[in-house]
């Protein structure tokens, strides 16, 4: 027996609705403290709101296309969704490296003087690679000494204790 042919579904689509966002500009280091997007100017840090629609007007229209593309922007984060950060790049030259490096000599996250010879020391090849000379190493410790010292002393360690936190991670002769 034949099927009867269903009633056919109405496939036109339903009008589209307008879109409200909350934008945030989320610059990254060394970024302005706010840019201009689409005739908007985003704050950086500020949440502002925006009302697009797809089928409004021509600035309702850019709206709703700045929220669209402001979803997949890293530094922009719309509502409470978080962006997308990529991993920065290792550093391949010795200027690169000295400003990789105070990042980390910087990090709050490194709270005792054995991380932070650890971090110095893992960086080794990566030092190499890079071509770190002379001078690079003596800017780096005019950072790098005060925050051991600083970290030793947090930790009370005197000065054998922090030249054997050295050894122990494989470094017998500082390069400064």
């Amino acid at each position: 027996m034949a099927k009867t042919p269903r009633d056919t579904l109405d496939l036109t689509e339903a009008p589209a609705k307008p879109v409200t966002e909350t934008l945030t500009y989320l610059p990254g280091e060394g970024d302005p403290s706010f840019v201009v997007w689409g005739g908007h100017k985003f704050q950086a840090n500020l949440p502002k709101e925006l009302t697009g629609h797809p089928e409004g007007s021509t600035r309702e229209q850019l709206n709703h296309e700045i929220i669209e593309r402001a979803r997949g922007n890293p530094f922009f984060m719309v509502g409470d969704q978080k962006p997308r950060r990529t991993a920065p790049a290792l550093p391949k030259t010795a200027e690169e490296y000295r400003a990789y490096a105070v990042g980390w000599i910087n990090d709050p996250s490194i709270q005792h003087a054995d991380q932070l010879i650890g971090k110095f020391a893992k960086d080794r090849t990566l030092q190499a690679t890079c071509e770190v000379g002379a001078d690079d190493y003596s800017y780096l410790q005019t950072l790098f000494m005060p925050r051991l010292h600083k970290l030793s002393t947090i930790d009370e360690l005197n000065d054998q204790q922090v030249a054997a936190l050295w050894v122990q991670n494989g470094i017998m002769q500082l390069p400064w």
